[in-house]
């Protein structure tokens, strides 16, 4: 006799019907099923699941309790099973019988994969760098054949999310709307780029700090100091640092996060991961290694050189220096090391420099850096094609790749990117990429330069110029027509020849009005939010900063006094007679107290502009001070 738990959501007039479900969780004492039905199918054979029905998968995120007669038959990997057998976060199809489950049969990922359909739990969703990564409930990347691979995560990355088609439970989403611990499906393009994937509700994260650890139990204590204990079963994957770790690699004071999912009374654990605070990366250097020490973590270093802007620049220490390594990185060093090292550095918890990821180069030939755009980059074969070059260039896990102040993986670079890249000459006859330091577009903040003779001031509420220049590279163009601005007494800024002034003293009456006074404004969205009585320039030049005078540090490198003067060798002046840039082999700038910077998009200071930043500067054509500074780093 059948023991069964009858479910009207899914009979259909006592008729045998065939389901591709994504079985969740399983309740082996009432002998039910909780998932989510993906595919009503008309056949029972596993064999005739095609492309075609795969790409018809829209998840819908509505679950359904289905009950599992006794006598059903269950096939797994081809070899008869049990209920007990059936593992969370499984593929199978089903029969349905008035209501109950006869027949289950699991469904290999890889036949998923063979119609373009990629599936997991997502790990991580980064809107900002275009990609996602997802891994198996077991740990496992998204190919059972990788499981033993490097890493235990897949990542998928899209170019554009325009042209991405996103789901969430079923309705059109944005990217943003898909969490840590949603299970999805991702199709590729035949370039392996992301073109739809859908998502569907699944485990939930909790975020917290462990206070005891018990016999596979964890005391958490929440982000709103709330306290809740949960067992970690002795299969769910942990994770540190992106690599698979034990239960023992879980200590007292860890920051975890936890992904879990709840049935009826059943509590499903679908991950653990130790939390690591995300490390920015502030530069990039290479150096010879002189030393390693594993017990103070450290290397000594000697003729250290930055890379910025593609240009190696000289650090001026003297001797070996020594650099500690951060403590969420174990470096793989030989004993007895040497050679060139590469490596990111960036600011641990106390605000000191530290090596964040380093790689050893030791049978180069040479160096060279290039700047070009990447025609193809193929993270497969661990090649990429260059706009400029006719040989390919090797990169792979070794190659420190930067974008946006991030490390990201080789599978993350994209078509169209333009970088500057740091190469070795093999012996082989091959390059390699060492350093790979991806160009991010400036982003465009809706700043325009204006100069115009102000008019009248209605004191910390407008400014009028009665008539206004717009900076459009390299030129000025004039309008004759007012323009009044909005002033923002929490943003305007406001500098005058002895530096910046109170937004009170800006006023149109008084011994110190500013009434018919010349000025430079930077104009966002209607507002003044920069205004400066640097005078008038018409001679624009441009080159990259070889050295910045007068610039002072303490003994943590921190900038105390920012430089007085810019040398830029091997720059260019604009000719607007002939509308050409000339050469000039080396131009210096003074900097003032009113001098306007805008770097990367945004207002900053002088102790912002570094040595190879690229300039663009606006001064007079007499004299060498610097009215309005123009700069970008990458």
């Amino acid at each position: 006799m059948m023991s069964i738990t009858p479910f009207s959501t899914i009979a259909v007039n006592g008729d045998l019907n065939y389901k591709l479900v994504h079985v969740f969780s399983t309740d082996i004492q009432n002998r039910t099923i909780h998932a989510d039905i993906l595919l009503d199918l008309p056949y029972s054979d596993i064999s005739l699941l095609n492309a075609k029905d795969i790409h018809n998968i829209k998840r819908l995120g509505v679950y359904e309790d289905m009950g599992v007669s006794d006598d059903c038959v269950i096939y797994i990997d081809n070899a008869l099973k049990t209920f007990s057998d059936i593992e969370q976060d499984t593929f199978m199809l089903i029969s349905v019988s008035n209501s109950v489950i006869t027949r289950m049969e699991s469904v290999n990922r890889v036949l998923f994969q063979e119609g373009g359909i990629y599936s997991g739990i997502l790990e991580e969703n980064n809107p900002v760098l275009g990609y996602v990564t997802l891994y198996f409930p077991d740990g496992s990347g998204t190919s059972p054949n990788l499981a033993a691979a490097l890493s235990n995560y897949r990542t998928y990355s899209y170019q554009n999310i325009d042209e991405v088609t996103v789901y969430k439970n079923g309705a059109l989403a944005d990217i943003e709307q898909l969490n840590p611990g949603d299970s999805v499906f991702i199709q590729l393009d035949d370039a392996g780029n992301m073109v739809k994937i859908s998502g569907t509700d699944n485990y939930y994260p909790v975020y917290g700090r462990v206070r005891t650890k018990g016999n596979r139990m964890l005391q958490i204590e929440k982000e709103d100091r709330s306290f809740i204990q949960i067992h970690i079963p002795s299969n769910t994957p942990i994770f540190q640092n992106r690599r698979r770790v034990s239960w023992n690699e879980i200590k007292q004071g860890d920051d975890v996060r936890i992904l879990l999912q709840t049935s009826k009374n059943q509590t499903v654990i679908g991950q653990v991961t130790i939390a690591k605070r995300e490390v920015e990366v502030d530069n990039i250097y290479k150096a010879n290694l002189y030393s390693f020490n594993r017990f103070t973590n450290s290397i000594m270093v000697t003729g250290m050189q930055q890379f910025k802007n593609g240009v190696w620049n000289t650090i001026d220490i003297r001797g070996a220096r020594k650099l500690t390594i951060n403590d969420n990185y174990n470096p793989d060093i030989p004993r007895g090391a040497f050679g060139t090292v590469y490596m990111a550095t960036g600011k641990n918890v106390t605000g000191n420099d530290t090596v964040v990821r380093l790689v050893m180069e030791n049978n180069a030939l040479g160096t060279g850096v290039m700047h070009d755009t990447i025609i193809d980059a193929d993270s497969g074969r661990s090649k990429l094609i260059l706009m400029n070059r006719n040989l390919p260039v090797s990169f792979d896990e070794s190659s420190l790749i930067l974008k946006d102040g991030k490390l990201i993986n080789p599978i993350q670079v994209h078509n169209n990117d333009i970088a500057y890249i740091a190469t070795s000459n093999m012996i082989d006859g091959s390059v390699k990429a060492n350093v790979i330091c991806i160009q991010e577009p400036v982003t465009n903040t809706g700043f325009s330069l204006i100069r115009g003779r102000i008019s009248n001031i209605d004191w910390c509420n407008s400014m009028t110029v009665e008539s206004f220049s717009e900076f459009n590279y390299p030129n000025w163009e004039f309008n004759n027509i007012r323009k009044t601005l909005t002033l923002d007494p929490l943003a305007t800024r406001v500098f005058d020849d002895g530096g910046r002034i109170d937004l009170l003293d800006f006023d149109d009456v008084g011994d110190r009005s500013f009434k018919n006074r010349s000025v430079y404004i930077l104009v966002q969205n209607g507002s003044a939010m920069l205004v400066s009585t640097a005078p008038y320039g018409d001679v624009i030049c441009k080159g990259r900063v070889s050295e910045l005078v007068g610039v002072q540090k303490d003994s943590f490198n921190h900038i105390v006094t920012p430089a007085t003067t810019l040398i830029v060798k091997d720059g260019n002046r604009y000719n607007d007679e002939l509308s050409v840039w000339e050469s000039e082999t080396e131009m210096q700038f003074s900097l003032s107290a009113n001098t306007v910077f805008i770097k990367n998009g945004e207002i900053v200071d002088a102790s912002k502009i570094e040595k190879s930043d690229n300039i663009t500067v606006i001064k007079s054509e007499f004299g060498d001070n610097a009215f309005v500074i123009f700069a970008e780093s990458y």
